[in-house]
């Protein structure tokens, strides 16, 4: 089996949203510690969800992209099928 890599700009790419998302879920753990509204705090928790859910994106799309170059990948590519199914 082979395994699948992220490249360079890919990996930068998802390693950023997910520093966001850490950024925000932090600034969520504060708001809560702090006793704000829920109004105030919701916004900053669905901003933390949207950057995992960009970076998982971004990393299935590189996998399926690369499976659909090796045509040896039918195992890692039904893996990939699973976990994209599982999102919904």
């Amino acid at each position: 089996m082979n395994t699948v890599h992220l490249d360079s700009a890919e990996r930068r790419a998802v390693r950023n949203r997910l520093s966001r998302a850490r950024g925000q879920l932090e600034a969520v753990i504060r708001q809560l510690d702090q006793d704000e509204a829920c109004l105030q705090v919701l916004p900053q928790m669905i901003a933390a969800n949207k950057a995992v859910d960009r970076a998982t994106y971004a990393m299935i799309l590189a996998a399926m992209q690369a499976c659909s170059q090796q045509p040896d990948a039918l195992a890692e590519s039904q893996q990939i099928e699973k976990i994209f199914l599982s999102l919904a």
